[in-house]
């Protein structure tokens, strides 16, 4: 009798395009034909195993044939580092709590919001070098008139090159974001199984607040022990011990996730003061560019560009968080 595997989609041969200029809810449909989700599907089959395309990734133990357990690691983002930024007084950068995809989740659930983070982060990337892109201009146009003013005796040699070396460091941090948009887009296409279609355009989306709190951390535990698929396969035919251990992994991650929510609550208050803030200022600035009177427009132009972006930023976190714990509960993220 012969056993009927289905072909490994390739990425470079995925029949749907993608989309130019691409939302987050087109982006998020590519995760079902990725190479990641169909080759699981496929050796699923050719081993006779049960589980299915949305089981356990293999890095959790699943039980699996070595054909199953192949998968090469993921790039981490360039920007958007949700642990990071919630938990700031921690130790350096945490790469594994960083990243949304996680062992505890079905193949698609993880291929979701690794898609999800990859498109925040290319977000994030053009808000950088758009932060960047003004300072440089600042800080040339500063550097300019110093030397025009030393010309005329009227500028120090040594405050002129400082004001160079302050715009060369600048000019030097907006290279490095421009290359990231390239990087990020690459990192996105792979994650939609496009890798040589990097998206040009993306469509910022709109991301609405919270209609209600998350439930308790018991409940979240029990949902998910529950429902998700993934956790399902990993604790079927395991000891008492194990399963164990894999309910404890859940409510750590699930405590992580809520305590995490909390401080970006508040991280989202100290952002909007500072937007606001910085919005006032500019105003202030303009008024007074206006009269002719002394003022930095184009520093509080480029402050108000960096408020914002960090602004952005925590909304980018929220939403995540809110996913990951949705896709721990074995829901749609």
């Amino acid at each position: 009798m012969l056993l009927w595997i289905p072909a490994t989609t390739n990425a470079d041969e995925a029949p749907a395009e993608v989309p130019d200029p691409l939302s987050l809810e087109q982006a998020l449909g590519f995760a079902e034909t990725h190479p990641r989700v169909t080759a699981a599907a496929r050796n699923a089959v050719a081993d006779g195993n049960s589980t299915d395309h949305n089981g356990a990734a293999d890095a959790t133990g699943t039980r699996s044939s070595p054909a199953m357990r192949f998968d090469l690691p993921r790039a981490q983002p360039l920007y958007l580092g949700c642990h990071s930024l919630a938990f700031s007084g921690a130790r350096g950068n945490d790469a594994e709590r960083d990243v949304s995809w996680s062992g505890l989740l079905g193949r698609v659930a993880a291929q979701r919001l690794e898609i999800m983070q990859r498109f925040f982060d290319v977000l994030l990337a053009d808000l950088s070098f758009a932060r960047d892109n003004e300072a440089m201009a600042v800080a040339f146009i500063q550097f300019d008139r110093a030397e025009a003013r030393q010309e005329l005796g009227q500028f120090s040699p040594l405050r002129t090159a400082e004001l160079q070396a302050d715009y060369q460091r600048i000019r030097r941090q907006r290279a490095a974001s421009e290359a990231a948009q390239r990087v990020t887009r690459a990192l996105l296409a792979t994650a939609l199984g496009h890798p040589t279609s990097l998206p040009r355009q993306l469509i910022t989306p709109t991301l609405e607040p919270a209609q209600a709190e998350p439930p308790e951390l018991d409940a979240i535990v029990a949902t998910a022990l529950e429902n998700n698929p993934g956790l399902r396969a990993l604790m079927q035919g395991r000891g008492g011990a194990e399963q164990a251990l894999v309910r404890m992994a859940v409510r750590e991650r699930a405590l992580e996730l809520l305590t995490r929510l909390e401080l970006l609550d508040i991280i989202a208050e100290q952002t909007r003061s500072e937007s606001d803030w910085r919005d006032l200022k500019l105003d202030e600035s303009r008024t007074l560019y206006e009269l002719e009177a002394q003022a930095d427009l184009g520093f509080s132009m480029s402050q108000q560009t960096k408020a914002r972006r960090d602004e952005r930023e925590v909304a980018f976190c929220r939403a995540l968080t809110r996913a990951e714990l949705q896709a721990l509960q074995g829901l749609i993220p």
